[in-house]
């Protein structure tokens, strides 16, 4: 049974930070401890390997991670007031990502409970390429009554609700959106995995038809999106999916080389920086936190494409997806990105 009850429902953790105020961006998703391993290459079926040593960490290194979480915490590194909300584990895992959280200065509106949090097991190759084995844990037990009776105070604090399609279910994310279109927010959607593997899992056709038309701004990666149109290349994709789920932009990424934009005001393809890859899990999360925060400070889209884009570089530029200098990860993607200057810091920690 996935609905909330007395007896799963731990505590209602609404973060240290109580003063309340608008947020840039609230999302809902993944909040996932990713367990990193190097390995010379990624194996096939049937085949054995070796694993490298990480540097004061054995063979496995301990990170945050998860599609939401990682752009939220993007976006805070470059300056956004952004909050999460959601379904989390009360475990070791739960708490190391909420000490994360509050180092960052993301507020957090979390139904703590008696579930594993998720788990990712990642495998990163010698040229940055990356396996991902995913466990949803309580990312996964997330219902859309949850959304409506806990979250609904906190979503209407949000300037930009932001959600996934990779391990929430459809109808709790569809759910987030319908609250943050009832406040006039403005709702992204981040087509994480192919549609086929969501609907293995996560919901019907109708939820996900649903989720990808309250989208005011869909962004998928290319491999994605081409389970869901034909296209000729990343513009034409984009064009396309915005015809059919009418929303008003679609920013389709395409790895290190960049990404197609199409919207009312502008329509174009956004060249990727290039940098010396160290892992690319997490780029296009990033990716998706610096669009964001370069929309919140007034960029027209190709301006706001390239802060994404300098974003997603630097992350490649690092082993996991989360920023954990927030500092450093805000001078680097400073340093890549080429547009209107923009007031750059990362957002205060929260104490107690």
């Amino acid at each position: 049974m996935l609905g909330v009850s007395s007896s799963c429902v731990k505590d209602r953790d609404q973060g240290i930070d109580r003063r309340g105020g608008t947020l840039d961006v609230a999302g809902i998703g993944s909040m996932v401890v990713d367990r990193v391993h190097r390995t010379p290459r990624i194996l096939g079926g049937d085949a054995k390997g070796m694993l490298h040593e990480l540097p004061g960490a054995g063979a496995v290194q301990r990170h945050v991670g998860g599609v939401v979480l990682n752009h939220l915490g993007w976006a805070a590194a470059l300056g956004a007031r952004v909050g999460i909300f959601g379904r989390q584990g009360d475990d070791e895992d739960g708490r190391f990502l909420q000490a994360a959280m509050d180092r960052l200065g993301i507020e957090h509106d979390l139904l703590r409970v008696d579930a594993a949090t998720s788990l990712a097991e990642i495998f990163v190759d010698d040229a940055g390429a990356r396996a991902i084995y995913m466990a949803p844990g309580a990312t996964s037990g997330t219902t859309a009554a949850q959304v409506r009776e806990h979250h609904g105070v906190f979503i209407g604090r949000a300037r930009i609700v932001s959600t996934e399609v990779s391990q929430l279910p459809l109808g709790a994310a569809c759910e987030a959106l319908r609250v943050a279109r009832g406040g006039s927010a403005t709702c992204v959607v981040d087509l994480d995995v192919p549609p086929s593997d969501a609907l293995a899992s996560l919901g019907n056709e109708a939820e996900l038809d649903q989720l990808l038309r309250s989208a005011h701004t869909l962004k998928p990666s290319k491999q994605a999106a081409l389970e869901l149109v034909a296209g000729s290349d990343a513009l034409d994709i984009a064009r396309r999916l915005r015809a059919e789920y009418a929303n008003d932009a679609v920013v389709v990424t395409d790895g290190e080389a960049g990404c197609a934009v199409t919207s009312e005001s502008y329509e174009g393809w956004v060249t990727g920086r290039s940098v010396t890859v160290v892992d690319t899990t997490g780029a296009g999360d990033a990716f998706l936190g610096g669009l964001l925060v370069g929309r919140g400070q007034g960029l027209g889209w190709e301006d706001a494409a390239r802060l994404a884009n300098a974003c997603g570089a630097a992350c490649a530029q690092q082993l996991g997806a989360f920023p954990e200098d927030p500092h450093a990860a805000c001078a680097r993607v400073a340093e890549l990105y080429e547009g209107p200057a923009l007031a750059l810091a990362p957002a205060p920690p929260r104490g107690p």
